[in-house]
């Protein structure tokens, strides 16, 4: 994935989706000719019009027509959330992953992309939760919450904070369950945290080319342009639909991303198209 217990509680840190017909002919000498006739409810009785013997093939083959087989059903509607004043995100995985490394998954997201926007600053905040139940279970299904740099300090969008996924596991997750899935901000390296291995201005270049931004070369916390939770599996799959929903997602500390309570409706939430399975459904409000 991407690098990629009532009110259980998981703790992650960390920087880096799928006629048969029968045809027998026959040939002879033409001793019987009126067998042959016999032949026309197959395609081998035509071949018996030219010889006695070969009009017992075409009754044979007259026979041998059948139905195709029914084709396989699909994976049916994705589950039915059972939550009120919540968001419900559902991923649908195939038998073929996606992204043949990090699997199949949809990123849903706020975002902040743009010149005339704001990026986020996370510099104050310790932690933010996304209070999870999960719809559909398995050892390779996952939720993973993420913070990403983007335009205009960072174009590429490779610079990011993906930590270790939550697998969506029965035990980890039981049934009608909600459980705290907390990033843990203050221990991300970037601006304002842990030291990112790279000194260069806390992170940032200046842009010729444009003299009021500057360009990230490492995660800054500061400015923080989509901020999400990455749902899907693992290349091990198994086909079908990855369904979480959620709650609320609660910021810790101050910042001008501010916490979602999804009472009303979903609050800016939407679908990163970015390798989104095909039939993924973006958020819908409950």
């Amino acid at each position: 994935m991407r690098s990629f217990l009532t009110y259980g509680l998981i703790s992650l840190v960390g920087v880096a989706s799928l006629y048969a017909c029968g045809d027998d002919s026959g040939d002879g000498d033409g001793g019987a000719g009126t067998g042959g006739t016999g032949g026309t409810a197959g395609q081998g009785g035509s071949a018996g019009a030219s010889g006695g013997n070969g009009g017992s093939a075409g009754a044979t083959g007259g026979n041998g027509g059948g139905g195709g087989a029914g084709g396989a059903t699909g994976p049916g509607p994705a589950p039915t959330a059972n939550c009120q004043g919540c968001a419900q995100l559902s991923v649908l995985v195939g038998a073929t992953p996606v992204n043949p490394t990090n699997g199949s998954q949809g990123g849903y997201m706020f975002s902040a992309v743009g010149d005339n926007l704001e990026p986020y600053d996370l510099t104050a905040v310790t932690a933010i939760t996304w209070r999870v139940q999960a719809l559909t279970t398995a050892a390779t299904y996952f939720v993973q919450p993420f913070l990403q740099n983007g335009p205009p300090e960072n174009p590429t969008f490779n610079l990011g904070s993906y930590p270790v996924p939550a697998f969506l596991t029965p035990a980890a997750f039981p049934a009608g369950m909600w459980v705290d899935v907390v990033l843990d901000v203050a221990a991300i390296p970037g601006s304002g945290g842990a030291d990112a291995g790279v000194d260069a201005g806390e992170g940032e270049v200046a842009d010729a080319g444009d003299a009021g931004v500057t360009l990230l070369t490492a995660f800054d916390k500061s400015k923080v342009r989509q901020l999400g939770l990455n749902v899907g599996a693992t290349t091990a799959g198994p086909a079908g639909w990855v369904s979480v929903q959620v709650d609320s997602v609660t910021v810790a500390g101050t910042s001008n991303f501010t916490s979602k309570t999804f009472n009303t409706d979903l609050e800016g939430l939407v679908l990163n198209m970015f390798e989104v399975p095909p039939g993924t459904l973006p958020p819908a409000f409950r």
